[in-house]
């Protein structure tokens, strides 16, 4: 057994694609967690708007907003 290959028997292996990516993101788990609260007020702004767009058109539907056109009526 040459020296080179004593060297590597002993040498620790790369790290994996995981771990590389995990070193350089850091242990810094804030930024993922106010990032979902923002996805979340965004998709409940969404949802609101949503829905008071729906109920505004339903209410209107429902009582005629006046914009329709009448037929005079032939006598």
């Amino acid at each position: 057994m040459t020296v080179c290959e004593y060297e590597e028997r002993f040498r620790s292996p790369k790290p994996s694609l995981h771990q590389t990516l995990a070193a350089a993101r850091g242990p810094n788990r804030e930024r993922s967690g106010a990032r979902r609260f923002w996805v979340a007020a965004a998709l409940v702004g969404v949802m609101a708007t949503t829905c008071r767009i729906a109920s505004h058109q339903t209410f209107h539907s429902a009582t005629g907003s006046g914009s329709e056109v009448r037929k005079s009526d032939p006598r």
